[in-house]
């Protein structure tokens, strides 16, 4: 994966979790489709254990995102 990549997936990420926290499903769902297509890979299991965290109120926060963007 280049470097370029590597940030656009990151994005997704964030995109993904910031719209599903603040209730814009519809812009979750479209950017959580976008990243499946760049991560394939992309489970809740795989975010709880494959990136750092510091405190588990961050990851739980995160975790909360994505299911309400619909990852399962």
């Amino acid at each position: 994966m280049t470097k370029r990549c590597v940030h656009i997936v990151g994005a997704y990420r964030v995109l993904t979790v910031a719209a599903g926290m603040a209730g814009q499903i519809d812009v979750a769902k479209a950017a959580l489709q976008e990243l499946r297509r760049t991560q394939p890979n992309i489970s809740l299991a795989w975010i709880a254990t494959q990136l750092p965290w510091k405190l588990d109120s961050d990851r739980e926060h995160y975790l909360e995102g994505f299911r309400r963007a619909g990852l399962d």
